[in-house]
């Protein structure tokens, strides 16, 4: 057992490092071509760090355990919300620009709730897999292309445009992609013989450590981001990994085998997903910004979220 631990833990260091490498490399190219510091935690950072939950969630349908699919993308929304927004508010509180307010935050509590109905309702199967992947890439190129709107308030920071060596972004990046799939088999292996051992469900396996531990990046670009005064890059990268989890991942994976979903998942963690990215909505449309206090209110939601799970064995 404690040979599997370490693995486990090993695992979750390349999923970090590599997450992390493969970040600062894509990241570091596009600020070098001159993308706005929004679309790039929108675009290149939020699928950077999602690259753990899309992998790892390839390797679980590709080695039979498909629950592990929804388990991840749900798991990991509420982690990127409740875990990685609530720290990064605790520790700065971080606002947002008028273009989040009118158009990401109603889009990403659109797709949550979509997400939420075709989950409980609809088998999530190879035609509404490609229906999610296009709407994904469509969403994407609309983001790309109105990229005039995230310069409105730009956090100006004179010591990030400079000139940039590309072969060491390059390289960042391919070594970060082979740390994320190593991490990625190496987490999904030991989590399982770990939580069968304990009983768990491969959906509950899913939903508390591989959401976790493949959303490490996440929660470190967002500490990192905000600590440096890149606050849209901290918000577009919490925004944008939601919308590619719920839509790409689960999109990809679903081509490959029909996504099943927990019935106690759907009752669980579907609904306070949804409460959750309301409440992120409605703290961040109320006053364009999210303070200590309900930084704390959603870090403590997430937490009982995580125990009640557990107790009730997903």
């Amino acid at each position: 057992m404690w040979e599997v631990i370490l693995f486990a833990i090993l695992g979750f260091s390349f999923l970090a490092y590599g997450g992390d490498f493969m970040c600062r490399g894509v990241s570091a190219m596009a600020i070098r071509f001159g993308i706005s510091q929004f679309v790039i935690g929108m675009t290149v950072v939020a699928i950077s760090t999602s690259a753990p939950e899309l992998i790892t969630s390839l390797i679980a349908t590709v080695d039979h355990h498909p629950e592990i699919v929804a388990g991840n993308v749900i798991g990991s929304n509420l982690v990127n919300i409740g875990l990685a927004g609530g720290l990064v508010a605790l520790i700065k509180p971080f606002t947002i620009t008028s273009r989040i307010v009118e158009v990401e935050i109603p889009f990403l509590c659109i797709i949550t709730g979509c997400f939420g109905i075709c989950a409980i309702f609809v088998p999530i199967g190879f035609i509404l897999g490609i229906i999610f992947i296009l709407l994904d890439i469509v969403y994407l190129y609309f983001v790309c292309k109105n990229d005039r709107w995230a310069k409105e308030e730009e956090d100006a920071n004179p010591t990030v445009v400079q000139e940039i060596d590309l072969e060491k972004a390059l390289g960042l990046s391919i070594l970060g992609l082979l740390l994320l799939f190593m991490g990625a088999k190496l987490v999904i292996d030991s989590s399982v013989k770990i939580a069968h051992t304990l009983g768990w469900s491969d959906a509950l396996i899913g939903f508390t450590i591989v959401a976790i531990g493949t959303s490490i990046p996440e929660i470190v670009i967002s500490l990192v981001a905000a600590l440096r005064g890149y606050g849209a890059i901290c918000t577009g990268n919490i925004i944008g990994s939601n919308i590619f989890n719920s839509l790409m991942i689960t999109g990809i994976c679903a081509l490959i085998h029909p996504v099943p979903v927990n019935l106690t998942l759907c009752h669980i963690g579907i609904p306070f997903l949804v409460f959750l990215t309301a409440l992120m909505g409605r703290f961040f449309m109320t006053k364009r910004e999210i303070d200590r206090i309900e930084g704390l209110i959603l870090l403590l939601a997430f937490v009982g979220i995580f125990f009640l799970s557990v107790y009730f064995q997903l």
